[in-house]
């Protein structure tokens, strides 16, 4: 995942004049993805697929009709760039609609994105049928920081999880789990509750599971027991005081 963000910053200037920006705004997970049928595979057919243009890959796995067959496919790398361009690091864990020539549509993942280890240029990308129930990593992010007084004063998040594994049993998979750290202080935790799961994502941890918490310096914690403690203190003095007076008023 971190080499597919990498290269898409390396590579995004580029690929913005080359691709129009109609197809930029367009809704890469609502597109048919066409997968062409191939019959060779190997290196050697690997890279004439690849001066083509093309990716190879293979779609495999159980889908929702039951099947589990494995079959070769090439995909255009330019529009595995728009998509990819379109969604990040998240382009493995949405549900495309993919067509293989003239076989009807069936829900798949991308997987197994191959990347040049030198230009990080896509060379493979395979595709995995979808079936309720399979598990994917959801990455975190995080709302609102600016409105957090831990963080505006020098702390910082402190990444329990920077993902979490969920249960799918929908096509519309978030891109991201958000997570709204507005007036949180350092120390203060964040747990799984606090994120706000669609219907049909179900989170593989329990719940009241740790997920982040704002840390810095001790010195950046709020004092509230210490200005507690002087309040308690200051009433047991005034207290004090009054039962005295009370006490020579007697006698």
């Amino acid at each position: 995942m971190l080499a597919l963000q990498r290269h898409a910053v390396r590579s995004g200037a580029k690929q913005m004049a080359r691709f129009s920006a109609a197809a930029a705004t367009q809704d890469a997970s609502s597109d048919v993805l066409q997968l062409t049928l191939r019959e060779t595979e190997g290196s050697r057919a690997s890279r004439r697929l690849r001066k083509q243009g093309l990716l190879p890959g293979v779609l495999y796995g159980e889908g929702e009709d039951g099947k589990d067959e494995r079959v070769l496919v090439s995909f255009p790398t330019r529009t595995f760039e728009r998509v990819h361009r379109k969604l990040w690091t998240s382009v493995e864990n949405q549900v495309f609609h993919v067509q293989v020539g003239d076989q009807p549509l069936v829900k798949a993942y991308m997987r197994d994105v191959q990347l040049d280890p030198v230009t990080d240029v896509p060379v493979a990308v395979n595709f995995l049928r979808f079936k309720p129930g399979r598990k994917v990593s959801i990455p975190i992010t995080y709302l609102n920081e600016e409105g957090s007084p831990g963080l505006k004063r020098g702390g910082f998040i402190n990444h329990i999880h920077h993902s979490l594994e969920c249960s799918i049993f929908t096509d519309d998979i978030p891109t991201t789990l958000q997570i709204d750290v507005n007036g949180l202080h350092v120390g203060d935790k964040v747990y799984l509750e606090s994120i706000k799961f669609p219907e049909g994502v179900v989170p593989s941890i329990p719940e009241g599971s740790l997920v982040a918490k704002i840390a810095g310096r001790r010195g950046l914690i709020p004092r509230v027991e210490a200005v507690a403690e002087e309040v308690v203190e200051q009433k047991v003095e005034d207290d004090d005081d009054e039962e005295f007076d009370d006490w020579n008023d007697i006698f």
